[in-house]
């Protein structure tokens, strides 16, 4: 008998709460049938936060880990819809009930699958109301080609690199760009009585770049003890080249090593005023860091090998060398080769100035 009462009573409690619910909807909204009316800004016309989760990978379909948190405040009660446009391949929408008024959180789930690596800018509308947000798309970690080590060799693929700030080229113009592209079989060429085979990049400023990896993770050069599709010094002697190791992937970190020498000439004051100054020029190599992860221009690299390159000069009867006052950071990631190079100028030794990067901007066919 008290259970059949208890029942009742919870019945009419129930009924009583709906009439009361109903009767609360119908006063401050349209409705469950209507349309909830709210802002994604606040009462200054400020967008609110709102928070991107979850990876986003080139060629990857969005999962449930790919989702936005966007702060809603519903002015009236009912149903609603709060979608992003399209960009890259890729959206943002949710859809339900509001019941009740005042500030929310909602989920907006991704669709789609990205195309391009990048950072994209989106729109997310609600009502009369739009806020802008990004999504940065990468590619997966690694991205390289058909090796693992840090010289690919596959004929016809390609490195672009973008150069900031530009190259003033002799004669007037600039580079702002470039492609270094594997050139199919190699070249073998001579230095000290031993013959190597060298994979060729060639870059369409008619550069040639010779390298090659011999079977214990060591990495040559054949060419000239500069830096990398950056030349310094202004007269090669015969224009000859040396062979020269440019990376190791068995030293610690700290540890350094110098090149061969070759016979160089300098135009110190870059008008021709004064004589070229000739000498011995040698690099110091350093390895800086190791098994390091970087993005550039929103693609994810990871085993990267960091070396520093200083320009070691001695002048014709000079008695020890003078470091020249530029250095460079190289970065190397495994599956790709060069990635990064920022150049400084040390002539402030205690504020060292950037003044060029050449950085990869994009791939294929490694």
């Amino acid at each position: 008998m008290n259970r059949l009462n208890h029942y009742f009573s919870l019945i009419a409690i129930s009924i009583f709460a709906l009439v009361a619910c109903t009767k609360e909807i119908s006063q401050e909204g349209t409705g469950l049938g209507g349309s909830a009316v709210g802002t994604l800004q606040d009462s200054l016309g400020n967008c609110k936060n709102i928070v991107v989760k979850g990876k986003y990978l080139v060629d990857t379909v969005l999962n449930d880990s790919n989702y936005l948190i966007v702060n809603v405040n519903f002015t009236t009660q009912g149903k609603y819809k709060i979608s992003s446009d399209t960009v890259n391949g890729v959206s943002f929408i949710d859809s339900g009930f509001a019941f009740a008024v005042g500030q929310a959180t909602v989920k907006l789930k991704g669709k789609g699958k990205p195309i391009l690596p990048g950072t994209n800018n989106f729109i997310v509308s609600f009502g009369n109301s739009t806020c802008n947000f990004s999504v940065t798309t990468t590619t997966p970690v690694n991205n390289g080609g058909s090796t693992a080590s840090f010289l690919c060799v596959k004929a016809g693929g390609y490195i672009d690199y973008t150069v900031t700030p530009s190259f003033d080229l002799v004669g007037g113009g600039t580079i702002n760009n470039f492609r270094a592209t594997i050139a199919a079989g190699t070249k073998s060429f001579i230095y000290k009585s031993q013959s190597n085979n060298y994979t060729e990049y060639s870059t369409d400023l008619n550069d040639r770049v010779y390298t090659r990896k011999d079977n214990q993770g060591k990495y040559y050069q054949y060419g000239s003890p500069e830096f990398e599709y950056f030349y310094f010094y202004d007269t090669i002697f015969q224009d000859k080249k040396m062979d020269f190791l440019y990376l190791d992937e068995g030293k610690d970190i700290n540890i350094s090593w110098e090149t061969d020498t070759l016979r160089v000439g300098i135009d110190f004051d870059g008008a021709g005023i004064n004589p070229m100054v000739y000498g011995a020029a040698k690099l110091k190599i350093t390895i800086l860091k190791k098994d390091q992860i970087a993005s550039y221009f929103g693609v994810l690299y990871s085993d990267i090998i960091m070396v520093k390159r200083e320009l070691y000069f001695t002048a014709d009867k000079a008695n020890a060398p003078t470091i020249l006052p530029y250095y460079a950071i190289i970065s190397y990631a495994k599956g790709i080769g060069m990635v990064d190079q920022q150049i400084f100028d040390i002539s402030q030794p205690q504020t060292p100035q950037l003044i060029q990067s050449i950085t990869i901007k994009g791939w294929r066919g490694l």
